[in-house]
């Protein structure tokens, strides 16, 4: 006998648009930090010792906003609809969530906040999903997901 979980019915994925993996941004910090100190040692032979505090400012401030970026680079949702089960993995600051609802219970909503996310709600818990989905296209989305729940439900 068939397992009725294990028939997928629908899979979506939503990431972040990000140019740099968390590797190029190393790769790119160590280039800038080589530049940098290339720069402040030229400075320094000339007898301005006073570079060499803002260089290291400078790679500092960058060393952090950089952490802050690689951090969230691989940020991503995961749904996928079997034909009793709707799956959610949410993925943020290498923190992974996961979900498992019934989809005969499972209720969509448009959040009320000034992000317009979508808010499944099961059993007294509710989740909101769409960061990473473009605001125009996050109704088409709703409404996708709504009449896949109903169908296999």
């Amino acid at each position: 006998m068939k397992n009725p979980i294990s028939t997928l019915v629908g899979q979506w994925e939503f990431k972040k648009n990000c140019s740099f993996t968390p590797r190029q941004v190393g790769l790119f910090y160590m280039a800038q930090s080589m530049l940098s100190f290339i720069v402040a040692g030229f400075f320094m032979l000339q007898g301005i010792w006073i570079i060499l505090p803002f260089t290291l400012l400078e790679l500092f401030v960058l060393a952090i906003a950089l952490l802050c970026y690689a951090r969230h680079a691989t940020d991503y949702e995961l749904m996928t609809l079997y034909p009793s089960e709707l799956h959610i993995e949410i993925s943020s600051a290498l923190k992974i969530q996961n979900f498992i609802f019934n989809t005969a219970w499972v209720q969509l909503d448009r959040e009320l906040n000034p992000k317009k996310l979508i808010c499944i709600r099961y059993q007294g818990k509710q989740i909101e999903i769409g960061r990473f989905i473009h605001a125009s296209l996050r109704e088409k989305f709703l409404v996708e997901l709504g009449n896949e729940l109903r169908e296999h439900s």
